[in-house]
């Protein structure tokens, strides 16, 4: 096996005499510093003690990492350590920038070589010195459809019927026609072109999926839900923000209407559904969410969780509210 050994990174060069005694690690954020929402978090944080780090810059943020052990560079260009005296928390937004590993062929260096980064990353996010707003475990099961479905239901919520079959004359009979089709895995992802495709919910009938194959890249099949307005919950820890968005005139996807992206105004009417979010975040071990409810005539009902979401996009006098308390959490405030 050849091993060509990379070049000094900004983190090694002139590293070789480091002192066991540096400065404690207290923040890791992982995920890209240009990412809006990472910077948006950043910008509360201290610059010392703070180590951003994700698969793609993990060469230059860290400098060693032992079972005993890490040593990283910080913010300020300075090496930090975890310490077991010393808490550090972390939040996990990205484990690597969209398209990182776009082109890479399955069992080629280049993926072995990606493959070997993640390990890396996979090891620190499960030290035990670092404690995260969401773990890797739980952000990675919340991440999953079914397991959000069960918890909801477990916890007493109200959710859409859902089901994965191949058949679609049988999703027909359970479900009524038409009935809403989405991705079970991701939402969307690179043509050979290099364009960005979206997958987007869909209004469809058995007799539309006729020949199609429902398993080979298995998508939820549920029964359709009549919007009169659409919620997107934020919690963080036990505090939660509500959003509303009007669904008139909107597509059953509100994202493919550009419009409905700017059109959300804060709500203070939804308390109830506030907690059973907050409720759902701690059922699943996610101390932040962004979650989409819809609300029909007969009531709410919780369609999505995503631990890593976006909100930015709404109302500023909220995601001020929703970075700060963040930043908060990160700071042990």
């Amino acid at each position: 096996m050849e091993f060509h050994p990379a070049a000094p990174s900004a983190a090694g060069a002139g590293s070789m005499a480091l002192s066991r005694d540096c400065d404690p690690a207290r923040v890791f954020l992982i995920g890209d510093a240009t990412d809006q929402h990472v910077s948006t978090v950043l910008a509360r944080l201290p610059k010392e003690g703070t180590v951003v780090i994700d698969a793609a810059t993990l060469p230059s943020a860290l400098y060693r990492l032992s079972p005993e052990e890490g040593t990283f560079v910080d913010l300020a260009g300075e090496q930090v350590c975890l310490s077991p005296e010393v808490a550090a928390r972390g939040w996990i937004r990205r484990l690597a920038p969209a398209g990182w590993d776009t082109g890479t062929v399955l069992g080629s260096r280049a993926a072995a070589r990606l493959a070997a980064r993640m390990t890396v990353l996979a090891a620190l996010l499960r030290d035990g010195r670092i404690s995260w707003v969401c773990g890797v475990d739980a952000l990675f099961a919340a991440e999953n459809k079914l397991v959000q479905y069960r918890a909801a239901q477990t916890a007493g919520l109200r959710v859409p019927e859902t089901f994965i079959c191949a058949d679609p004359a049988y999703l027909a009979a359970e479900l009524g026609e038409p009935f809403v089709i989405k991705p079970l895995g991701p939402g969307n992802f690179m043509t050979d072109d290099g364009r960005d495709q979206v997958v987007h919910t869909q209004a469809v009938t058995a007799r539309d999926l006729a020949g199609v194959d429902l398993l080979g890249a298995p998508f939820l099949a549920q029964k359709l839900l009549t919007a009169r307005a659409h919620l997107r919950i934020v919690t963080v820890g036990g505090r939660a923000w509500t959003a509303e968005l009007d669904a008139g005139g909107l597509p059953l996807d509100w994202r493919q209407a550009a419009r409905a992206h700017g059109s959300f105004v804060p709500s203070a009417r939804w308390d109830s559904v506030e907690r059973d979010a907050v409720c759902l975040a701690e059922h699943l071990q996610t101390g932040f969410t962004c979650q989409d409810w819809i609300v029909e005539d007969t009531g709410p009902a919780f369609v999505d969780l995503n631990p890593g979401g976006q909100w930015l996009f709404l109302p500023d006098s909220m995601t001020s509210q929703i970075a700060d308390s963040l930043a908060d959490w990160l700071r042990g405030a």
